[in-house]
């Protein structure tokens, strides 16, 4: 059977963005930020960005991706009205990662799940990667 891996961050990106500004302002650690006006690749500018996946010592890789994304909301539910004010200058995004073996399978998410991401406000990006196995 086909391995599928997820990974699931809740991210807000932004022109002017202060991602300090943001941990500071929820009380929580990101896992990973951008610098509006940085740049990681030549001839690209990059907005700013700050990126959530639980705690430190939270899993980064999950074998399904409605307890990723249940396990980053939890953290952030207590969060969503600080958060929501952020929608007026920034674009708030669920990014997940789907890293599969074959073409075939992918996610399920559950009624319970999806009504409580829309309560929650945020677009949801699923990226796709093909990405073999060792033994192929």
């Amino acid at each position: 059977m086909a391995s599928h891996k997820y990974t699931v961050e809740f991210r807000i990106w932004g022109d002017t963005l202060d991602a300090a500004q943001v941990s500071g302002d929820l009380g929580l650690e990101a896992c990973q930020t951008r610098t509006a006006g940085g740049s990681r690749f030549p001839g690209r500018t990059d907005r700013g960005m700050w990126a959530y996946n639980g705690p430190p010592g939270s899993p980064t890789e999950w074998e399904s991706l409605e307890n990723g994304l249940r396990h980053v909301l939890e953290y952030l539910w207590p969060h969503r009205e600080k958060i929501a004010r952020y929608s007026t200058t920034s674009e708030l995004v669920w990014w997940c990662g789907h890293f599969q073996e074959a073409f075939d399978g992918g996610p399920t998410l559950s009624p319970a799940l999806l009504r409580k991401l829309g309560e929650f406000g945020a677009a949801l990006c699923i990226d796709n990667y093909f990405s073999p196995s060792e033994d192929s």
